[in-house]
């Protein structure tokens, strides 16, 4: 029993890792020391050393067994116990040596495994590295270009840290002012998360598989917020499933700003659908690599109009005001001046860029037309090639926007036929919905569904989780639409609008050969918003209002419709135009005549001139 009781003992002891057999060590040679130093106190009589020689001793014969060498054999009982107490001294430096070096090497393996804490304040937090991870890094590493030092975090479940730092070193081998830590956990596990420090963090970006994950991320790193009572940190997320959209609020308990990927790319997609090289505006927008949205302070704003202030900025563009209450006034009342306290809302080339002149910059009413053109919706039917789980969203947002009578075919090939039924049942007002069954990616196929003029539509079928040999798979078979179509469209004289939706940014540059008029790269735009939003909170509200029909949306529009075409004129003219129609211009769409091809220009310098023709178009901010 007793036997039992201290192998019981002497194995929980051992479970208590390196520490405690550092701790049993130690006991033991002191233990040994003391007693061999007891002995040979005792043995030698009134003649022989004390016990403080004999512990002397003893103890350098544990420390160096070389010393053994040196002993007197005229007394053979105490070259024995010295011997005794060497082997002893050899057996516990060798396992400590062992224990020792075994420590380290867990140490390393756990540095390797990104298990240290982060020793970071006011950095980015990415959990999870799903799709869009390279695009969110990128645009971070932009906006922090003009700042000093700064550090992004990424946790996910990968079993090795190395692998994570060798992928990112591969894409980013220059990160400028910013610093990548990856660590690896799991990205819902409360202790897991403890490394990447929330108690000082400025943001967190959930960038799961799934929106299962998702909620769960929200649910963990909410918890650390509190638990640590940063309040001034923040989540933001994307939700696939609308339906889960509510749950991930709840989750979030005012610490997380959610976006709904469907009900955002539907609504970017039927935008773009309608106004060519739209979705070249919402990147120019939504990427830090250019102008972009920024909220500022600037008292000198104080009683003075969106209109008047866009005469007095000459490189950036002011949009609304954040009220000193927080309400958000995206395109206000033309007579609604600024206050104090107010923020401006500015499209800017980057925060801090933005100056005030000493006065406002004059313009050329010649150029100005006295009444506004606007063009009258029209019927326009359109042909959507291929499901999507968005096309219920993107036919709901068409609606509220086209002409009655306008009728919408949906080509579904075989292998999607089953969704027949689903949009079918869409319930539209202005629209009519014809489904059809065709092989979109035959040319025979494709042929069938043309007509003289058309508009066409071409979607990626994405799921929740889309790995990246799927979406190269998905590209491909969209790519060989969009070659089918360039095909009847220069041998058969088919006119044509095509937009087409990607999974991939890589693949864009290969589908340049198809002469497409516009891409709507869904995971790259949706990490742009998420980048923004995670870099300024009210962002989010300013977007959504851009998004969604009761708001200001963003619309290309003829030219001529604001002023003379055909003479040169300066951008605060321009801007001044577009004011008079409660519009704010942010740029504008030049065409090539010979070619038909067109250049997006975004937040020009106020004082350049443009040679704007018929077939030119302004970017505008505005009501409907």
């Amino acid at each position: 029993m007793k036997k039992n009781k201290f192998t019981y003992w002497f194995d929980n002891q051992m479970s208590k890792g390196t520490a405690a057999l550092i701790k049993l060590l130690t006991i033991a040679s002191f233990g040994a020391v003391i007693i061999m130093g007891i002995i040979i106190a005792v043995s030698g009589g009134s003649n022989g050393p004390g016990f403080g020689q004999g512990l002397w001793l003893s103890l350098i014969h544990v420390l160096d067994p070389g010393t053994v060498c040196g002993d007197e054999l005229t007394n053979i009982p105490f070259v024995f116990g010295m011997l005794l107490v060497t082997f002893l001294g050899i057996f516990i430096f060798s396992t400590l040596t062992g224990i020792i070096c075994n420590a380290i090497d867990e140490k390393i393996q756990d540095l390797r495994k990104g298990k240290s804490v982060v020793v970071e304040e006011g950095h980015v937090i990415i959990l999870g590295t799903a799709g869009g991870l390279f695009t969110m890094i990128s645009e971070l590493i932009e906006c922090n270009s003009n700042h000093r030092r700064e550090a992004l975090v990424i946790m996910d479940d990968k079993e090795d840290k190395d692998v994570m730092d060798d992928m990112i070193n591969d894409r980013f081998p220059d990160t400028k002012t910013t610093r990548i830590i990856c660590r690896c956990g799991n990205i819902s596990d409360v202790n897991d998360l403890k490394v990447c420090s929330f108690d000082t963090c400025k943001s967190v970006i959930i960038n799961a598989d799934n929106d299962a994950g998702t909620l769960k991320s929200i649910l963990a790193v909410t918890k650390l917020l509190k638990e640590y009572h940063n309040d001034k940190a923040y989540i933001t997320a994307v939700i696939r499933d609308e339906e889960n959209r509510e749950a991930a609020e709840v989750a979030g308990e005012g610490y997380a700003e959610i976006l709904s990927f469907n009900d955002v790319m539907s609504r970017i997609i039927a935008h773009t659908g309608r106004n060519s090289g739209l979705s070249r505006v919402y990147t120019e927008i939504f990427d830090a690599d250019g102008s972009e949205f920024y909220i500022e302070d600037h008292p000198d704003a104080e009683g003075r109009t969106v209109s008047e202030l866009n005469r007095l900025f000459p490189v950036s563009t002011v949009l609304g005001f954040v009220k000193a209450d927080g309400e958000i006034l995206l395109n206000p009342e033309p007579d609604l001046k600024a206050g104090k306290g107010d923020r401006l809302i500015l499209f800017a080339e980057d925060d801090g860029a933005s100056h005030m002149d000493a006065a406002p910059h004059a313009v050329n009413e010649d150029h100005i037309l006295k009444e506004y053109r606007k063009d009258p919706a029209e019927k326009k039917d359109m042909l959507i090639l291929g499901y999507s789980s968005k096309i219920k969203y993107i036919l709901e947002e068409e609606d509220n926007y086209a002409a009655p009578g306008s009728v919408i075919t949906v080509a579904l090939p075989e292998a999607q036929a089953i969704f027949r039924e689903e949009i079918e049942d869409i319930k539209l007002n202005a629209i009519s919905v014809e489904v059809v069954e065709c092989d979109i990616y035959s040319r025979s196929g494709l042929e069938s569904l043309l007509k003289e003029d058309n508009t066409i539509l071409v979607l990626a079928d994405n799921e929740e989780r889309t790995d990246d040999e799927t979406a190269e798979q998905k590209d491909a078979k969209i790519l060989l639409v969009l070659l089918q179509l360039k095909y009847l469209s220069e041998t058969k004289g088919y006119k044509m609008t095509v937009t087409s939706e990607m999974l991939k940014t890589e693949n864009q540059e290969l589908a340049e050969i198809a002469e497409v008029n516009d891409f709507v790269i869904s995971s790259n735009i949706t990490s742009l918003i998420v980048t923004q939003i995670c870099q300024e909170r009210n962002l989010k509200a300013i977007f959504e209002e851009l998004l969604r029909e009761e708001g200001s949306e963003i619309y290309v529009r003829p030219a001529g419709c604001y002023i003379k075409t055909g003479e040169k004129t300066d951008i605060y003219t321009a801007c001044e135009a577009a004011a008079r129609q409660r519009e704010i211009l942010i740029g504008y769409r030049k065409a090539d005549k010979n070619t038909g091809n067109f250049e997006i220009v975004t937040n020009p310098p106020k004082s350049s001139e443009v040679l704007f023709e018929a077939e030119d178009a302004f970017v505008v901010i505005a009501l409907d």
